[in-house]
């Protein structure tokens, strides 16, 4: 599964679609300099959503912080070395 995966910059953002795994490994920083280095190159620029969509990951890597929307990700069974909040849903988010 693809997952819109949203790199923090400030109040910038950039928006890559990356594999689940990725983002299971950028969580518990298993991820290369060469890797983050890619996301940060091959991420677009975007305007930060009013609502993030289901399968959105919003990534700070100067804090390693994450917000996890809807992402199917077993945070609790990641073991992640970064803090990661699990976003609740609504009805509006669809």
């Amino acid at each position: 599964m693809d997952l819109d995966l949203y790199v923090k910059e400030g109040e910038d953002f950039k928006v890559l679609k990356v594999p689940s795994y990725v983002v299971r490994d950028l969580l518990r920083d298993r991820l290369s300099q060469d890797e983050l280095k890619r996301i940060n190159r091959l991420a677009e620029r975007t305007e930060a959503p009013s609502m993030f969509k289901p399968g959105s990951v919003v990534a700070d890597f100067s804090t390693k912080t994450a917000q996890c929307f809807q992402a199917g990700l077993r945070v609790e069974d990641l073991e992640p070395t970064w803090k990661v909040s699990i976003e609740p849903m609504t009805i509006l988010n669809y």
